[in-house]
């Protein structure tokens, strides 16, 4: 019996660690979110973790806009997918050192398998429902529909959803009329894994930001942005309906590109055309 219950356990860590391991994420870092009370985390609802801190009044405070932070997020996941299937634990870091400390280094927000790390500047709706969805198109996908599903695709749904200003059409308008480079329409399908993803925001600058902002610069998020413009315009036009059949097609076996091209073709022929991406440079 104790060797039974080991090996289901050894089978629960493997599960939780793999999608950390292919994702390249810090995983000796991220996997301290599995015990977050050992690592200086206090939880303050079922599934919310939050550093811990001295003053109880005011935990009381973060603890409680997190959770109606927590319920916005869950509403715009909901009108997306039409139901919520995932339910992510969520710690919060209100220190950068905190957020270092997990393997949060330089971004927003992060997300291991099902536990999503917030950093100082993620602490809102927007970038929970951005990691929630990922957690959530995840929760939908088979193996199969998850290997195949490409990078640009999941984060151009997750902005879309989140509706950061970060990554806003106001932000797109910003970058086009200060000629900030931007992924073209057909180098955006190109960035299909992760690594590909990376070495796009690397290269058009988006992981410098942290230096921007200390010489008092504005930001830009020119990769996250141009997914956005993507999937914005698709998803609104395919509809709930039309997202959960591409979803069902890519877990069946469809080619990705097929079955993406083909749930905007649908929406057409609804007279629901779907706006082309601006041509970028």
């Amino acid at each position: 019996m104790n060797a039974r219950r080991t090996w289901r356990r050894s089978w629960v860590a493997i599960l939780l660690l793999t999608p950390l391991l292919l994702s390249g994420c810090s995983v000796l870092q991220g996997g301290r979110l599995l015990s977050p009370q050992w690592a200086g985390l206090e939880p303050v609802a079922p599934g919310l973790y939050i550093e811990a801190g001295d003053d109880e009044r005011e935990q009381a405070r973060r603890g409680a806009e997190l959770q109606a932070a927590l319920a916005r997020a869950e509403a715009a996941i909901r009108q997306a997918y039409g139901e919520v299937r995932s339910r992510p634990v969520v710690h919060a870091c209100f220190t950068e050192a905190c957020y270092a400390a997990f393997g949060g280094r330089g971004s927003v927000a992060k997300v291991y398998g099902d536990r999503i790390l917030l950093s100082p500047r993620g602490l809102n709706w927007h970038f929970l429902a951005h990691e929630w969805s990922h957690t959530e198109m995840r929760s939908r996908l088979s193996w199969r529909g998850w290997w195949h599903m490409p990078q640009w695709f999941d984060e151009g749904v997750a902005v879309a959803i989140s509706d950061a200003p970060e990554h806003s059409e106001a932000h797109w308008r910003w970058l086009v009329a200060h000629d900030v480079a931007r992924p073209s329409a057909h180098g955006l399908r190109r960035l299909r894994t992760l690594d590909q993803w990376l070495a796009a925001v690397h290269r058009h600058g988006e992981d410098q930001n942290a230096q921007r902002r200390a010489r008092g610069e504005p930001e830009i998020h020119p990769v996250y942005t141009a997914a956005g413009q993507a999937l914005r315009p698709w998803l609104q036009h395919v509809g709930t309906a039309g997202l959960l059949r591409f979803i069902e097609q890519v877990n069946a076996g469809a080619p990705f590109d097929e079955a993406y091209d083909a749930a905007a073709s649908a929406a057409a022929g609804k007279g629901q055309a779907v706006k082309a991406a601006e041509p970028t440079r």
